[in-house]
């Protein structure tokens, strides 16, 4: 697997990149790090583009193999264009003998690792997995961006209240980061009333403080966040589906540390990030699985009821987070 950081300190490049993951921002720092040190500003001759699942594969090869023009390379950037995830035998003939005097930059979100073409580039050496951070290692990565970036300073639950807050998409917590630092203007610290001033719940989020707030029968604190969602322009069917949701990952969580099973076999099971795994035990602890049930089978009734006309829609949501946060 390709290191671009070291690749670009000893200025030994590969001929073929291929930057694949789930995400974007790590993909995009990394395409960026890369073409900012191959690619010379406003050198349109030697340098080019190509987007999406409809790119000529034939143009993109015949560039790849053009000669660069008073330089000492070419580069050819390819983003989001399926080429791993389906057969490409014109592809896979030049990755056999990649040109010596080109770089080629694959940028994806999906690859097959199956697939003759990523084979090939893993036998390169160009593979560069872009796998979203999770955990402590997130977290360092947010208290990284503040310190280096900002010179700011943030403890370790206020990244926790970050991301609790924003969610863990890289993209979303980098402008959170740069918003917070222009907020505290000269300020070295970023305090968790910064956090919450300045940083909008995404839905998942305040579902997850919603319940716990129900688990900690905090009632009041549970009805106003769903007001605050309501406010935020969320439905109250999109509300209620999430709360379903998170209560069915309480069940599996609850079911699965029951049997010891491991921190990633739970996150797998149920669909989350590992790093949210222990707050997710911490919530099913304080439910018997007859009881999540009890509370899937109400979401269910209040769906029913709110799309019958029994009750308005947005008391069927209110009565339930009232019934189990009392």
């Amino acid at each position: 697997m390709a290191d671009i950081s070291a690749d670009i300190k000893t200025g030994e490049f590969k001929n073929v990149y291929l930057i694949y993951g789930e995400e974007r921002y790590l993909r995009e720092n990394y395409a960026g790090k890369l073409l900012k040190a191959l690619v010379a500003p406003g050198d349109n001759l030697n340098f080019s583009k190509f987007e999406g699942d409809t790119s000529d594969i034939n143009e993109i090869l015949s560039l790849a193999q053009t000669l660069p023009f008073m330089a000492d390379r070419r580069v050819v950037f390819v983003k989001d264009s399926g080429l791993f995830h389906k057969a490409c035998d014109e592809l896979f003939d030049y990755l056999e003998a990649p040109a010596e005097d080109t770089v080629l930059i694959f940028d994806e979100e999906n690859v097959d690792k199956r697939s003759r073409n990523y084979k090939a580039v893993s036998k390169l050496k160009g593979d560069v997995n872009a796998a979203p951070m999770t955990g402590d290692a997130l977290k360092r990565w947010v208290a990284a961006c503040f310190s280096k970036k900002y010179g700011k300073k943030i403890r370790e639950s206020t990244v926790e209240l970050l991301m609790s807050r924003a969610g863990t998409d890289m993209s979303v917590l980098s402008s959170e980061i740069a918003k917070l630092s222009g907020y505290v203007g000269q300020r070295e610290i970023i305090e968790d009333a910064d956090v919450v001033t300045m940083t909008n719940r995404n839905p998942s989020g305040s579902v997850f403080e919603m319940i716990e707030a129900m688990t900690l029968k905090k009632q009041k604190e549970a009805v106003s966040i769903y007001y605050e969602m309501l406010e935020a322009k969320e439905s109250p069917y999109g509300i209620l589906s999430l709360i379903e949701r998170q209560f069915r990952i309480i069940y599996i969580v609850k079911e699965l540390t029951e049997k010891k099973a491991s921190k990633q076999e739970i996150a797998s099971a149920a669909g989350i990030k590992d790093y949210f795994v222990p707050k997710y035990q911490r919530q099913a602890a304080k439910y018997s699985r007859t009881k999540i049930r009890q509370v899937l089978d109400e979401c269910a009734g209040a769906d029913a009821d709110s799309k019958s006309g029994r009750i308005a829609d947005t008391l069927a949501v209110e009565l339930l987070i009232i019934r189990f946060s009392s």
